[in-house]
């Protein structure tokens, strides 16, 4: 199996939409998604296995720092390293755009999630109670920094 990641665009909305549903409980509506895809300062990546769209990150970058908004692999498609692809090319662009710190909140419960990004460099800081809907449940916020290049 040959797994790709490429930018994903206006084009890919339909696609977007459709791992968004089967991912999370409480999806982006289509009008966030076009909000998303039309910024400038996003970051909209997909990810194919033998060019069947199966995963997709969604962040935002405003430097000096960045935000992880949505990082999803379909179910079944788990375990297989395809999130961890996706969160090395999230950080590629964090440096490329020189941001110093990034930010993501997850589901407290989700412990696959929060050691992935632990191993990435992510650590917890802060914790919102009653963050996510469906079930409720309270988010952790974690950040990385970033490392500076020398002069």
């Amino acid at each position: 199996m040959t797994a790709v990641v490429r930018p994903a665009t206006e084009n890919d909305l339909a696609t977007l939409l459709e791992l968004e549903a089967r991912s999370f409980s409480v999806p982006w509506n289509e009008a966030a998604m076009e909000s998303h895809l039309a910024a400038p300062y996003t970051l909209s990546l997909l990810l194919f296995e033998d060019d069947v769209p199966v995963g997709y990150l969604l962040a935002g970058f405003i430097p000096p720092e960045g935000d992880l908004y949505r990082v999803a692999v379909l179910p079944e498609k788990r375990r297989r390293g395809y999130a961890r692809l996706l969160l090395g090319a999230f950080l590629a662009a964090a440096d490329e755009r020189e941001v110093d710190a990034l930010w993501l909140d997850v589901r407290e419960s989700n412990a696959a999630a929060i050691a992935l990004y632990r191993s990435l460099g992510f650590s917890a800081v802060l914790k919102r109670d009653n963050y996510y809907r469906d079930p409720t449940e309270a988010a952790l916020v974690m950040t990385a920094k970033r490392p500076k290049e020398s002069p």
